[in-house]
């Protein structure tokens, strides 16, 4: 299995409405770039995971566990979120779901 495709890990902290000051705050975002092996997501899992074929679902595994939390994934310029994941000793697998921007 290659580990070859970039992914970036997304977390926003802060952020929202300051009723003191009358404005937005933008939220602070901090990016994780990993490596990941990317799959797309089976027809027969998609079934089972969803109840019908979903475009845009992936599999992504990480040679090493990411074990901060994170809000989203960004491969390439698509945004995903998880569907669900599964921590191993060594390894992290995640069926993820693109999401519109």
């Amino acid at each position: 299995m290659r580990y070859d495709k970039k992914i970036i890990f997304v977390t926003e902290t802060g952020g929202g409405y300051d009723p003191e000051l009358g404005e937005h705050i933008e939220p602070t975002i901090v990016k994780t770039k990993k490596m990941a092996n990317i799959t797309d997501l089976g027809t027969e899992r998609s079934k089972v995971l969803f109840g019908d074929v979903k475009q845009g679902a992936k599999v992504v595994r990480l040679l090493r566990p990411y074990l901060k939390n994170w809000d989203f994934v960004l491969i390439g310029n698509d945004k995903y979120k998880i569907v669900t994941g599964r921590q191993l000793r060594l390894k992290n697998t995640f069926i993820l779901q693109e999401v519109s921007q």
